[in-house]
């Protein structure tokens, strides 16, 4: 449709169409990781695919720059391209699926469904929406994991909302100075930290990380204050792809692991990735407005540094929380199960006979050899 566009609307529709289509990647994606990793290296794991993706992204986002230079009008090849590529990479990540048997079980959970004579055809598709409230109030660790990247997004949209502001009002950058200070060195930062992030993921458990990646990401918004050049705008944009590397291997795998089984794992990312939606509309108009009110950056911004600090206390606190509730006088080597909450799944007890085997990369992380690596403490 873009490689088509006259005009604004033909754009926007297309950019609707895709941000209709863009999520449903992760919900399989986690399901994936959660089947085929077990969870003491799923880290280091998710750090390769999605390293490799930004580096992707990155070299072609600049052979696509040099394309547009040459010809404004090169967009209208480009677009089928990239169509075709991630018509490739589904066709890809659905043979994938159906080879693990995948498919088969989430077959039979929707049939199940569709035999359901109170369930509605296109029900499952707006399950995880449905029924978010009953999830969060029946998995409490849950719900304050999502409580703390709630947190830390006021933190993320307000900064994320007056970054361009700061770059052409403040400091009078020009857009070529502007993107390297900020985006080209954000991604090489974050691209550089990506497997390190994965490596204290697999070590420290989502939680630890997380809340580590939280509290470094205060730096950020300090930084934005204090900057007065393009050179230190891209020292700060270092810094947050320091930082941000953990906050973002966890946003895909904390709710991964957090999941009382496999089959639940989709519903959970899709809770998160929901509630991304939120914050994002919601704390960037707040940045905006304080900005607005006081006409100075430095007011929204440490506002911003602080809901970084308090989420990265929440995170740790969470952690300390979930190690207690041992009952056991756990370790901090020592798994922590506790019971798995009752979560509203329709038609998941009718499919129970058809489903996939139980999650053996779990019992796999309990029954571990005493000599390797401590799991992870958000195992449930």
């Amino acid at each position: 449709m873009v490689a088509l566009a006259q005009g604004y609307w033909m754009v926007l529709a297309a950019q609707v169409i895709a941000s209709i289509g863009a999520p449903g990647y992760f919900p399989i994606a986690g399901e994936l990781f959660r089947h085929l990793y077990p969870e003491r290296s799923r880290g280091r794991v998710y750090a390769i695919v999605w390293g490799a993706s930004m580096v992707g992204g990155i070299l072609c986002g600049l052979g696509a720059g040099r394309w547009l230079a040459h010809n404004g009008e090169a967009f209208r090849f480009l677009m089928p391209i990239a169509a075709g590529l991630q018509l490739i990479g589904v066709y890809i990540l659905a043979r994938l699926s159906r080879a693990t048997g995948i498919s088969a079980a989430r077959d039979a959970r929707a049939a199940a469904r569709e035999r359901d004579p109170e369930g509605h055809p296109f029900a499952c598709a707006f399950e995880p929406i449905l029924h978010m409230r009953e999830v969060l109030r029946a998995d409490p660790v849950f719900f304050r994991y999502e409580a703390a990247y709630m947190t830390y997004g006021i933190g993320w949209m307000i900064a994320y909302a007056l970054l361009p502001l700061i770059g052409t009002d403040k400091l009078k950058l020009g857009y070529d100075q502007y993107t390297q200070s900020t985006q080209v060195a954000y991604q090489v930062a974050i691209v550089a930290m990506i497997g390190p992030a994965g490596w204290l993921l697999d070590r420290l458990g989502a939680m630890r990380s997380v809340g580590l990646s939280f509290g470094l990401l205060a730096l950020y918004p300090l930084g934005l204050i204090v900057a007065r050049d393009a050179d230190q705008l891209m020292l700060v944009s270092v810094i947050y792809g320091i930082a941000h590397a953990g906050a973002s291997v966890g946003w895909m795998l904390g709710p991964v692991a957090l999941a009382p089984d496999q089959a639940r794992v989709p519903q959970y990312v899709a809770i998160h990735a929901t509630l991304v939606g939120l914050r994002g509309t919601v704390f960037q108009g707040l940045g905006m407005a304080l900005y607005r009110m006081t006409d100075s950056f430095t007011w929204p911004l440490i506002l911003a540094a602080a809901a970084y600090l308090w989420s990265a206390a929440q995170m740790w606190t969470l952690h300390g929380q979930v190690r207690a509730a041992g009952r056991g006088g756990a370790s901090p080597e020592t798994p922590v199960t506790p019971e798995t909450p009752e979560i509203p799944h329709r038609g998941l007890e009718q499919a129970a006979e058809f489903d996939a085997p139980p999650d053996e990369s779990r019992d796999q992380d309990f029954d571990q050899d005493p000599a390797a690596p401590p799991t992870s403490s958000i195992t449930r």
